[in-house]
């Protein structure tokens, strides 16, 4: 493979599609920090979903909106603004080592002290570098149970922290952290915005998020030349098993195609075949894979597979209503 092949799929890989469901998502976020701003109050937002459902790469994006980090020169030094910041919560999880981590995020290598000293280096840096926005991910670490000794306090740190230099924060991680806001009342208050991603439901509507994500990652690579003929990712004979290969998980979606591509691109071709896709899934381990061999399914049986997991789907939602 060539240089120009390898960049050109490190640039597919960074593409964002804003289907309709990741779009109201975003807007969340911007209201989020928008309510926080009009109130007055830090009023704060939280990314639940499972693991490829997108919740990092849409703090990034909304982190890159704000734009990038720059130097201002001061009567008293130059010091860095770093508008929105995003950095992952530490495992395990204390006051000391989440001071630590958001210290070192903004830039700071002074790391001395104790907690009551970084906690003060922090709330300095935060208002220095003119943060607007800080970002933690991975934020279901404090919900396990080896986090149970630690947990009320880092809570009651964060909260303080908020209400202390009224910066918004946006939080992320599995659902497991929907029952922090359960057992907290004071935490809930602080995280009204709550945003629930999920993996793509399946439909062939071309305005359903799975056609729209298909779509628009078909078009780039159609108007960008890497294709010039042959399977559309919207074609059934594409689109259905690809769903059967990924139950609707964003990262297993980009990583099979990105593999299809690989293959293709391997075999000297600009025009993506069901072949490409076979040997893909079959290189990739697929957790949340419907069937052993996706692609290798006959399109009635695909639909089957989707049938039914639908239907438990259903059971499984009205069992626990």
């Amino acid at each position: 493979m060539s240089n120009t092949d390898t960049q050109w799929l490190r640039d597919f890989a960074q593409q964002l599609v804003l289907f309709p469901s990741y779009l109201h998502a975003y807007t969340m976020l911007q209201k989020s920090v928008e309510t926080a701003r009009q109130r007055g109050i830090p009023t704060s937002a939280m990314v639940v979903g499972p693991s490829g459902s997108g919740k990092s790469t849409l703090l990034k994006l909304f982190r890159d909106s704000f734009g990038a980090p720059y130097e201002l020169i001061k009567p008293n030094g130059i010091i860095t603004v770093r508008p929105a910041f995003y950095c992952s919560v530490p495992s395990p999880v204390t006051v000391k080592s989440f001071a630590k981590t958001l210290v070192r995020e903004l830039g700071s290598s002074d790391l001395r002290g104790d907690t009551v000293e970084l906690n003060y280096r922090l709330m300095a840096l935060l208002k220095t570098c003119r943060v607007s926005v800080c970002e933690l991910d991975e934020f279901h670490h404090l919900a396990r149970p080896e986090a149970e000794k630690t947990r009320g306090t880092v809570i009651d740190w964060l909260i303080t922290l908020m209400n202390e230099t009224m910066t918004p924060f946006v939080l992320a991680g599995t659902p497991e952290c929907k029952v922090l806001l359960n057992q907290r009342a004071a935490l809930a208050r602080r995280f009204p915005f709550l945003i629930e991603l999920n993996y793509l439901a399946f439909s062939e509507d071309r305005s359903s998020d799975f056609m729209v994500l298909l779509s628009s990652l078909d078009e780039q690579l159609y108007t960008r030349g890497l294709l010039r003929s042959g399977a559309h990712l919207t074609d059934s004979d594409i689109a259905v098993r690809l769903y059967v290969a990924s139950s609707g998980s964003l990262e297993y979606i980009r990583m099979i195609i990105h593999g299809a591509i690989q293959n293709m691109l391997a075999r000297q071709r600009l025009s993506l075949e069901l072949s490409d896709f076979i040997q893909a899934s079959r290189l990739i381990d697929l957790r949340i894979c419907m069937s052993p061999n996706p692609f290798d399914l006959a399109l009635s049986s695909a639909y089957e597979k989707i049938g039914r997991k639908n239907e438990n789907t259903e059971l499984h939602s009205f069992t626990n209503a």
